[in-house]
């Protein structure tokens, strides 16, 4: 037969963009751009139980999902040409 699902309940959701600067403690830390003043402001975020993070991406822009007021996910932000993009151009020569 099949096997049995299990659904968690959560009661908020959201995400944010910015730039992971330090993970230490079961935190994280993202620069934020401020969206009153514009300015860099430091979001510091629990981490939920069993989440891990690739110390790869520490200073790179990333995308947060907030699940509870905790961080459940980060993944990068692929910024500049798409990688199938610049597969594409190996080996062409200007």
């Amino acid at each position: 037969m099949g096997e049995a699902v299990k659904l968690a309940d959560f009661k908020e959701a959201s995400f944010i963009e910015g730039r992971l600067l330090r993970v230490a403690r079961k935190k994280v830390e993202i620069e934020l751009d401020d969206e009153e003043t514009g300015e860099p402001a430091l979001a510091t975020v629990k981490l939920a139980d069993g989440v891990n993070i690739d110390l790869s991406v520490v200073g790179e822009k990333v995308r947060a999902v907030i699940v509870d007021g905790k961080v459940a996910r980060v993944t990068p932000i692929l910024v500049g040409p798409h990688p199938a993009q610049s597969q594409n151009r190996v080996g062409i020569q200007s």
